[in-house]
């Protein structure tokens, strides 16, 4: 049994990304394997790999704690890794013993004291923890402006990707975190590009932080340039289900025939409240690769 957030149980691999940005944390499946510990605002963030029949307890007195189980099965919580296609499901952990029914991979998010209920300034979400200054805040303008002008002048922002990686090196999952402020349109699109080593295939997922006007949410539409779309808020501590196609056979994401995971037109939309100031969406996407992704 292991204690999660205690520096003293720390046995996973921490190193930095070259080819993508950001951080690199390996980790195996015999027996408890857990990654230090990072800090976004008052957010404490931490990843635990866990063998069939192995259990941590987690602490559950410094905060609401979001369990999000990116691999596998546990007894706790959102016991497996996607909700049901079109719904929304807490991830709030409510016991803190945490046992693996299979092989599974958690992060661990504790909403501490620290973290400001509503997001008017990204000064608010400083990022520390190992190698966090491979880890810094950039406007989506500033990142992806030499391939789109979509996002110029968007009150939006993201950090570069925390990694984790199986025994073997294969990417389990890459964390993104970003913001959005009001009104903001984080674009319609559908992961379709042909899949490369800098920017491989992946099944998504959104775990909500913070939901700066409570009214933000993904939608599902037709085309790009579609008038009319079918929304879903998703609220603090909550996950939705599946945005891409699954194959029924396997559970497997449903994959193009360039290699990139089938999704039909989506995007998130930051949300309007009338009242005057920011207030930013926070967001944790969690990109799980399709050779692990199971519904």
């Amino acid at each position: 049994m292991a204690d999660l957030l205690s520096e003293q149980s720390t046995n996973a691999r921490v190193e930095a990304n070259d080819l993508r940005g950001g951080i690199n944390i390996t980790v195996d499946f015999n027996g408890i394997c857990v990654s230090p510990v990072w800090r976004l605002g008052g957010f404490h963030i931490q990843f635990v790999a866990l063998a069939v029949g192995q259990a941590i307890d987690v602490d559950l007195h410094n905060g609401p704690v979001y369990l999000k189980v990116v691999v596998g099965e546990v007894n706790r919580g959102p016991r497996k890794a996607f909700p049901t296609a079109g719904q929304v499901a807490s991830t709030k952990l409510e016991e803190p013993r945490v046992l693996a029914e299979r092989d599974a991979l958690l992060c661990v998010i504790t909403d501490t004291a620290e973290a400001v209920d509503e997001i008017t300034d990204m000064a608010q979400l400083p990022f520390s923890g190992p190698l966090a200054e491979r880890v810094t805040w950039q406007s989506f303008e500033e990142k992806f402006s030499s391939f789109t002008d979509v996002f110029n002048g968007l009150h939006a922002h993201m950090l570069p990707g925390i990694h984790v990686l199986d025994a073997a090196g294969a990417e389990i999952t890459n964390l993104l975190l970003w913001t959005t402020g009001k009104g903001a349109d984080a674009s319609t699109h559908n992961h379709g590009q042909t899949p490369s080593p800098g920017s491989p295939a992946f099944a998504e997922i959104h775990l909500v932080l913070r939901n700066g006007t409570g009214t933000g949410g993904m939608y599902l539409c037709e085309a790009p340039d579609s008038t009319e779309r079918e929304t879903m808020p998703v609220q603090v501590g909550e996950e939705h289900g599946p945005f891409f196609y699954v194959d029924e056979s396997s559970g497997a994401p449903l994959l193009k025939e360039n290699g990139a995971v089938h999704y039909p037109w989506h995007g998130w939309q930051g949300g309007e409240d009338g009242i005057e100031g920011e207030a930013y969406d926070l967001v944790a996407a969690f990109e799980i690769s399709p050779a692990y992704a199971r519904i």
